[in-house]
């Protein structure tokens, strides 16, 4: 499972700003090429897909207007290399899930529950914590993000032993603590730090409110029991928010996700014409006349950026 604008974003930000022979700036497109690479290098997948965000609302901004509403909006310069990327999946015959009014993680966490009793393993590619909450004992998150050192695959044990948290917790974790960067409230006054120990110690946000309501608050410090019950709305309504909602209607059918029969030859001619002469011989058939250990060196470096 691809997340699309993760990679987008990233390689972006990440890659050098080059152009093509006509001035079109290609550094998103080289940058998820790479990734993409790498991902099929590394994991060998049978059958392979990709989500992506699409303009405009979704049923989260309904219910609240001010959802992603402190986000700067993105250079031009990376919106206008989308289409470039969709035509690079399009080419490889990568199946591509989006819907209107949510999110590529709704798509994700979708594709993942109609696999989810094949004895299929699944890998979500992306660089983004909200897809801690759709891990289980077949379903593994490959790191964009990680760093030298950090395991590249994380599973439900790599997320306990580094935030002494379950995978489900995000969820409820997000509901107390908020999250800036999607404008999520949470609770005033309640951080990570709380949160965890408060999730730790008395389980889900639904335990925790029923502690409350019973007035077995021993162990919770008076402020924080003042802040909870003050701000229980907004608590319910961040998880919401914050949690990947799987039942997204769409037309699936594994056998169409199976990867591997593209036509190469369109390949080669797409990377040709993007000046992406070191990618032709991963993917096409015939090598692209320059020096092999030239084209080596410098993709091992530029995945390296990544």
């Amino acid at each position: 499972m691809i997340d699309g604008n993760a990679i987008i974003h990233r390689a972006y930000h990440s890659m050098p700003k080059n152009l093509s022979s006509r001035g079109e700036l290609t550094n998103a497109v080289y940058g998820f090429a790479l990734t993409l690479i790498r991902v099929i290098e590394d994991l060998k997948p049978k059958y392979l897909v990709c989500s992506f965000d699409l303009a405009g609302p979704t049923f989260r901004h309904e219910k609240y207007e001010k959802y992603k509403a402190t986000r700067i909006k993105a250079d031009q310069e990376l919106y206008d290399q989308i289409p470039r990327v969709r035509q690079l999946i399009e080419i490889m015959g990568i199946k591509i899930f989006e819907q209107s009014g949510f999110e590529a993680d709704d798509l994700i966490g979708t594709v993942i529950k109609k696999v989810d009793k094949k004895a299929i393993n699944t890998y979500i590619v992306t660089g983004d914590k909200d897809a801690y909450q759709l891990l289980n004992h077949q379903v593994f998150i490959y790191d964009l993000k990680s760093r030298p050192g950090d395991p590249r695959i994380v599973d439900e044990e790599t997320v306990v032993k580094k935030y002494a948290l379950k995978p489900k917790d995000f969820v409820d974790l997000k509901a107390l603590a908020g999250d800036s960067s999607d404008n999520i409230p949470g609770v005033p006054g309640i951080g990570d730090k709380t949160a965890t120990e408060l999730i730790k110690k008395f389980g889900n946000l639904d335990q925790i409110y029923r502690i409350i309501e019973n007035s077995q608050t021993d162990g919770i410090k008076p402020r924080v029991v003042e802040l909870l019950k003050k701000y229980k709305d907004q608590a319910y309504l961040s998880r919401e928010l914050g949690q990947i909602h799987p039942d997204v209607k769409i037309d699936f059918n594994l056998e169409d996700c199976c990867f591997g029969d593209y036509d190469k030859d369109k390949l080669k001619e797409f990377f040709l014409d993007l000046n992406f002469r070191s990618l032709v011989a991963r993917f096409a058939k015939d090598r692209v006349e320059e020096k092999p250990a030239t084209a080596v060196q410098k993709q091992d470096q530029q995945l390296k950026l990544l």
